[in-house]
C-alpha cells in the first residue's frame, strides 16, 4: 500500500510541475488534458501493480466446469413420487387389511420432464399372496388407473421355501 500511495504522490508533484512550467496560453487545455491523462494513467498502474485486479490470467484460467443438477432432481423427484404413491397404496391397503412385505414402484423422467410409471409390484408373503394379492391388485389399480401394470409377487423367502426359483 505504501508502493501505491508512494507512486500516486509522485505523480501528483510532477503534475503540479509542469503545470507550473508549461505555456498554458498557446495549448493550455491541450496540456491540461495531456496532464490529466499521465495522473489517472500513474495511478491505475500503481493500483494494478499493488492489486492485481487487472491480471486477465485468473479469467482466462477461471474454473469453467458445469454443474449439472439435472439427474439430481431427477432422482428427488423419482423418490418423492415413488414415497407418495407407496404411502397412498398401503393406506388403501391398510384398511381392507392388506400388508404387501414391499411395494416396488417403477418410474421414468423423460427428457422433457414427464413423469411415467410403468410397473407396480406388490411384494406378498406365501400365506398373504394366496388370500389377497388379487384384491390387492384390484384396489392399486383403483388407485393408479388401469394404464400402469399391477402385478403381485412372493416374495423371494416363499419361493425359496416352496422350491420355486
Amino acid at each position: 500500500m505504501k508502493e501505491v500511495l508512494m507512486s500516486i504522490c509522485a505523480a501528483a508533484i510532477m503534475t503540479a510541475v509542469y503545470k507550473a512550467l508549461a505555456p498554458t496560453e498557446k495549448f493550455g487545455v491541450q496540456i491540461r488534458l495531456l496532464v490529466s491523462c499521465f495522473f489517472v494513467l500513474t495511478v491505475i498502474n500503481a493500483i494494478s501493480g499493488a492489486v492485481p485486479f487487472w491480471d486477465i490470467s485468473d479469467i482466462i484460467e477461471a474454473d469453467m466446469s458445469y454443474n449439472d443438477y439435472s439427474v439430481q432432481l431427477d432422482n428427488t423427484v423419482t423418490e418423492e413420487t415413488a414415497r407418495e404413491l407407496r404411502s397412498r397404496i398401503k393406506e388403501a391397503l391398510a384398511e381392507e387389511g392388506i400388508s404387501p412385505e414391499k411395494i416396488y414402484i417403477d418410474i421414468n423422467i423423460s427428457d422433457n420432464g414427464r413423469i411415467s410409471i410403468n410397473e407396480i409390484k406388490l411384494v406378498f408373503g406365501r400365506k398373504e399372496y394366496e388370500q389377497n394379492a388379487e384384491k390387492a391388485v384390484v384396489l392399486t389399480r383403483n388407485i393408479t388407473g388401469t394404464k400402469i401394470k399391477v402385478t403381485a409377487e412372493l416374495s423371494s423367502l416363499s419361493r425359496k421355501e416352496q422350491g420355486v426359483q
